[in-house]
């Protein structure tokens, strides 16, 4: 079985414009928990914008890495996909400060600290699956797979997070346009949680094909 390192050849274009993605998207959680810490704060989503945008920009540079490089033995569409799903992860953190931002007084005060942990956490383990590419054929597939486990077991906490606070919305105690609100913000988060673990199965995809 022929190698990623071997695919790659001696250009490590594509580790290293995957990394710089990876990396986005955990600029974009460090820069929402720097948003949610300080609330009373005036938010823009520029920052946000610009990490998306930036992803973007890598993703389009991927594309044309994979038209232009001699990497015939790769299956790009391997590539593209790991890609694709990496830029959504910014892309949702994006949509989800929008409508934080458009919420005004009703989500005023509200404890996001559980999501941002777990956000935190997820994007750590995806940036580390994504740093597992460059060594397969020196033993990174049990790094690999122990990351991309602790990934699959975040994603089911932050199942049981939103389960946890669906309950507590609909118990009837809470203003109904708020509700709809926070519904809203909420599984936004979760679905960022998401996108870490449908990148984490992408990695794992191309790890066990090249191992």
């Amino acid at each position: 079985m022929i190698s990623l390192q071997k695919l790659f050849s001696k250009d490590d274009t594509f580790f290293s414009l995957l990394e710089a993605s990876a990396e986005e998207g955990r600029n974009s959680i460090h820069s929402l928990n720097n948003l949610l810490a300080k609330p009373w704060e005036e938010i823009s989503t520029a920052a946000f914008h610009q990490s998306k945008e930036a992803d973007k920009r890598i993703t389009e540079q991927i594309n044309e890495a994979l038209v232009t490089s001699f990497v015939t033995a790769l299956e790009k569409e391997d590539i593209e996909a790991l890609s694709a799903a990496l830029y959504r992860i910014p892309k949702t953190v994006e949509k989800f400060v929008e409508r934080f931002a458009i919420s005004g007084m009703l989500v005023k005060g509200i404890d996001f600290s559980r999501h941002i942990t777990l956000l935190s956490a997820a994007t750590e383990q995806v940036v580390a699956l994504i740093r597992t590419l460059r060594g397969l054929g020196s033993g990174q597939v049990a790094n690999a797979k122990a990351c991309n486990q602790k990934l699959q077991q975040i994603e089911g906490d932050a199942d049981k997070l939103i389960l946890e606070i669906l309950r507590d919305l609909y118990s009837g105690q809470h203003d109904p346009i708020k509700v709809l609100a926070l519904r809203d913000l909420y599984e936004l988060l979760e679905t960022v949680v998401d996108r870490c673990r449908d990148t984490g199965n992408v990695v794992m995809h191309i790890v066990l094909k090249n191992s």
